[in-house]
């Protein structure tokens, strides 16, 4: 595992982005799915839960149906209890078979977001799994439809997270509230997509499983 505190270097970054083309393609070549709970819900097979930027609502334990024995969240939200305010307050011998983080890693900078990726890293079990969404911002209005988002993530940077933490990225998807409809519609978005570079999936979805 990386030192937390390493910066990491353009050219780590340059080299992760022509891996991801490699590996996952364009963003057209992104598999699109029904939303990340349904995806969660796949991917979860027992055991403790960790869910970063919560919120008030927790719909990770909802989706998974958990009790409080296996599920923990994690926010600084103040008017909501949650099991912890910040990643130094669990226990460093705390491991969970699944983390989640949706629409989280956009409201915070990129070397925080590095340096929580590590850290959490180091919480989840061997063969476990991370999960993270974030808005698309090859959507046109998707990431600045909310004034607390800081960074914009695309699905290569994204890519490049996880691999600086030592997580093998095993899917990247895309999915979106909602989709083009009829066959002018279908056609118009495949159209613009091609020439001017953007998607109509609003966000992307990243599964990471620790060696």
């Amino acid at each position: 595992m990386r030192d937390k505190k390493q910066k990491f270097g353009y050219g780590f970054y340059s080299d992760c982005l022509k891996e991801c083309i490699k590996k996952f393609g364009s963003i057209e070549d992104l598999p699109i799915i029904n939303g990340p709970y349904k995806k969660i819900s796949e991917i979860y097979s027992g055991g403790k839960v960790l869910d970063i930027g919560a919120g008030k609502e927790k719909p990770v334990q909802k989706c998974l149906n958990l009790g409080d024995d296996l599920y923990f969240s994690l926010d600084n939200d103040p008017c909501v209890k949650f099991d912890y305010n910040s990643i130094e307050e669990i226990p460093e011998d705390e491991l969970f078979s699944l983390i989640t983080a949706n629409q989280f890693f956009e409201h915070i900078t990129v070397e925080d977001s590095i340096n929580l990726v590590c850290d959490l890293a180091r919480h989840l079990k061997e063969k476990g799994y991370f999960i993270s969404t974030v808005p698309n911002i090859q959507h046109p209005i998707r990431q600045q439809t909310n004034i607390t988002h800081i960074t914009a993530w695309d699905y290569k940077a994204l890519y490049m997270l996880y691999k600086y933490a030592n997580l093998k990225v095993i899917e990247i998807s895309r999915y979106s509230k909602r989709h083009p409809q009829g066959i002018i519609e279908r056609t118009l978005a495949k159209y613009i997509n091609r020439i001017y570079r953007i998607d109509w999936c609003d966000s992307i979805l990243i599964v990471g499983e620790k060696e």
